[in-house]
């Protein structure tokens, strides 16, 4: 389940919009005034009805023999839940002899309203059709019968009304959305924590090639999950020498560099002599011979120094990406030794990733039929593993028989680049993993998003209408999946708030004003 929270912000602009103010329209387009003759009016009809595409919520008065009939009718595009910006609009009353009266209207007043006008037909009962056409498609909305009347009817008192007010306007501006309550088949599910890794097949392991301390390269950051390159510095080993090692290190040194210096002394002494012809040139070219010979293992020597006190690792033997991948693991602390061989990081690859879940083990008949289901992301975003998206490596988990600890793999392939086209699916991340077991059987259930919990209770709002939401407390099955099966409180059939039923819930707790009057 999940529950979505809006800013307290976000609460007051839900009271802007829905609440009423005498004598001014609201922008729900509603006229206010505080007159008795006004109060006498009967309350407007409202029906709400559905296509795959679209939602209409109309309201209008009782219809009177002759008389004008304005609408108010909100057409919504289900797929973004967003209020349409064109189209035409017709009313139809339809007998059996055909269409007895038609009203239509091109264009919104503003996004998602329309308000067409028409003569009611006369005194009788007719089939109320509506349609929206748009881009050459149209949808029909099927009213149900309406009444025509001769004269206006007196008001009916109205039966107190639990409903909570969520005007258009509120839902057009946030994320929301609504399905049906309806059988689907659901199996038994299990859930249990799993990290993500690369996939074994897809490993390789860089080892240290002589023993030293390992360095992380500070211009590429080493942590679980980064992307590299072939080539890329992963590190350095500095090589170290411990106790008298290092002390005949540092003797090596500076007896390269007393050798340079005297073979300099001894050029600087002999070069003027072979210039008087006192001595032989073979003699300085001899020298000179030695000198490069002993300045060479003079920059060995100092270079071996530098490598062991060098901070950082800086001038030790690089460590680099041998492949192209991901970070799977980081197996050397920053400056820790190691030895020859040991390893220092895994990198994976990019074909596929696995979710590891280790759970307490339950008996082996549990895990019958079992499949990978979903898996739910730290963010609270959920991924269908079904249709190969993604497969158990083994029928049953593995499990230690000491601890009891069971562990299964669920490989996942890419697509498009990503696994299931998620950049939060990487190696490194924590996630739910959910497993289908046993066969899936009809039951009565909504999408997991429709259900929050408010006070450690669940809860689902059913849409009554449009503009107008029941909060119901439900008891919950077996989820599967996307879907969650109910026990109670829901009957099928009925619509409930996917999205935005969090915030459907802090407009009733704010009070909002329900607006009625045209």
């Amino acid at each position: 389940m999940t529950t979505r929270w809006a800013s307290f912000g976000m609460v007051l602009a839900f009271g802007a919009a829905a609440g009423c103010v005498p004598g001014v329209h609201d922008e729900h387009g509603h006229e206010h005034g505080g007159g008795h003759e006004e109060a006498e009016e009967a309350p407007p009809l409202a029906i709400t009805r559905w296509t795959d595409r679209h939602e209409l919520f109309v309201e209008f008065p009782q219809p009177i023999a002759g008389k004008p009939v304005p609408y108010h009718a909100h057409v919504t595009r289900l797929d973004g839940f967003a209020a349409v910006t064109e189209g035409v609009f017709h009313v139809r009353f339809r007998s059996a002899s055909g269409v007895a009266a038609e009203a239509q209207i091109q264009g919104v007043k503003r996004p998602g309203i329309f308000v067409p006008e028409g003569l009611a037909p006369a005194e009788g009962t007719y089939s109320l059709e509506m349609t929206y056409e748009h881009g050459g498609a149209t949808d029909v909305f099927d009213c149900g019968p309406i009444r025509v009347v001769g004269a206006p009817l007196a008001p009916e008192p109205e039966a107190p009304s639990s409903a909570i007010t969520f005007l258009k306007e509120s839902q057009w501006k946030i994320p929301f959305g609504t399905a049906w309550a309806e059988e689907r088949p659901i199996a038994r599910e299990l859930e249990v924590p799993a990290t993500v890794e690369p996939a074994a097949v897809d490993q390789l392991t860089v080892a240290a090639p002589t023993g030293g301390r390992f360095f992380h390269n500070p211009k590429l950051a080493l942590a679980e999950g980064r992307v590299v390159e072939k080539g890329d510095v992963l590190g350095f080993v500095a090589p170290t020498i411990a106790g008298e090692d290092y002390s005949r290190l540092l003797q090596g040194a500076d007896e390269a560099r007393l050798e340079a210096e005297r073979l300099e002394r001894e050029i600087a002494r002999v070069e003027p002599l072979v210039k008087q012809g006192l001595l032989p040139e073979r003699r300085l070219l001899d020298l000179r011979s030695e000198l490069d010979a002993a300045s060479a293992r003079r920059r060995g020597a100092q270079g071996r120094v530098g490598n062991v006190t060098a901070p950082g690792g800086a001038g030790g033997l690089p460590i680099r990406a041998s492949a192209g991948g991901v970070l799977a693991e980081v197996l050397v602390p920053n400056g820790e030794p190691v030895l020859a061989g040991a390893p220092l990081v895994r990198l994976g690859g990019t074909e596929s990733l696995w979710l590891r879940a280790r759970f307490i083990a339950k008996p082996a008949a549990s895990y019958a039929g079992a499949a990978p289901a979903s898996v739910r992301l730290a963010n609270g975003e959920r991924l269908d593993l079904g249709e190969g998206r993604g497969r158990l490596l083994s029928t049953q988990p593995v499990v230690d028989p000491s601890s009891r600890i069971a562990t299964w793999i669920v490989d996942v392939p890419r697509r498009a680049g990503t696994p299931l086209g998620s950049d939060d699916l990487r190696p490194g991340a924590s996630v739910v993993l959910s497993l289908r077991l046993g066969e899936a059987r009809p039951a009565l259930s909504v999408p997991r998003e429709a259900v929050i919990d408010i006070n450690t209770r669940s809860y689902v709002f059913v849409q009554v209408d449009g503009e107008h939401f029941e909060k119901r407390a439900v008891s919950l099955g077996d989820g599967d999946g996307a879907f969650v099966a109910l026990t109670a409180g829901v009957a099928k059939g009925e619509r409930v708030v996917t999205r935005g039923g969090f915030d459907v819930h802090l407009a009733s707790l704010v009070g909002v004003v329900e607006s009625h009057r045209h």
